[in-house]
């Protein structure tokens, strides 16, 4: 298995310090995982010469940004997975793709990005040339790489085509989340911690529900039907299993800030059915 950090998902997408410190958060989460989940694997960046010059905070280049985290522990931790040669390996010293090919991305409906001489060009080569292996993407998160994948949650489908020749069409998997790899490590290694049955006679656990994602969701002390109310840090919502129901019918409750407003029934990737909200269920939190 072969993953590559996409250096084109820098886009100076990032408005600001706090913003780019939680994209480095959830992108550090992501390397953990991987160490501890894959052990076959052969990880692969751009050379740093080249990647620090991509822009992460607007109007930076990302060696100015990664100046500018206040968080040192997060930015040597972060530093140890980018720059630091024993984690992945430059690709461009056992490069297989001619920079004078040309390689467009599919970013949108008919609309392409040229990624000539970058790691997906190189990607896109090595999946031409090796159809069997596998290979994954992992992109910094907001990036403009979010065409939804068909068959894994989470993911994005990357389309890249090489020299305008359709038999030259390739599509990889790319991910920019700690949700999205579990995602595609339960459905290409098959790790069935993930796996729910609608035919299971116990309610889920919260690994089985979008509870998992730690960058969206943060535990409390409070309980409900012994299960643990989680705080959505965005909204400030409350979620927390439905202990009562299993299979088909298994559910998260929804709630507001105060506990005091029931907003719905949620599944278990995390959409809301508003239609649910019952006026009579309240939380203390």
């Amino acid at each position: 298995m072969e993953i590559f950090i996409n250096e084109v998902s820098l886009e100076g997408q990032y408005l600001n310090e706090a913003e780019f410190r939680d994209a480095v958060k959830t992108f550090t989460a992501i390397f953990v995982l991987i160490n501890e989940k894959i052990q076959e694997k052969k990880l692969y960046k751009e050379e740093s010469a080249i990647f620090i010059n991509y822009e992460a905070i607007r109007g930076s280049n990302f060696h100015t940004s990664l100046n500018l985290l206040k968080d040192k522990s997060l930015k040597i931790a972060f530093q140890n997975i980018v720059f630091n040669k024993s984690n992945p390996q430059e690709w461009r010293k056992g490069k297989v793709h001619f920079s004078e090919d040309l390689f467009d991305c599919l970013i949108s409906d008919n609309n392409y990005k040229n990624v000539n001489d970058t790691s997906l060009a190189e990607v896109t080569e090595r999946k031409l040339q090796n159809h069997e292996s596998e290979y994954l993407l992992i992109n910094f998160p907001n990036s403009s790489f979010r065409t939804a994948h068909p068959h894994i949650n989470h993911n994005c489908l990357i389309t890249i085509i090489k020299n305008n020749d359709e038999i030259n069409l390739i599509c990889l998997d790319g991910i920019d989340s700690k949700l999205a790899l579990e995602c595609w490590l339960e459905h290409k290694l098959n790790l069935s911690q993930l796996e729910y049955s609608c035919d299971s006679t116990k309610s889920p656990t919260d690994k089985q529900t979008i509870l998992r994602d730690t960058t969206r969701f943060k535990k409390t002390v409070n309980k409900c039907q012994g299960r643990v109310i989680y705080l959505e840090s965005n909204t400030e919502r409350h979620w927390y299993v439905d202990n009562l129901h299993y299979g088909q019918a298994s559910h998260l409750e929804v709630f507001d800030k105060t506990g005091k407003n029931h907003l719905g029934e949620a599944d278990l990737n995390g959409n809301i059915n508003y239609s649910k909200s019952d006026s009579d269920k309240t939380i203390d939190v």
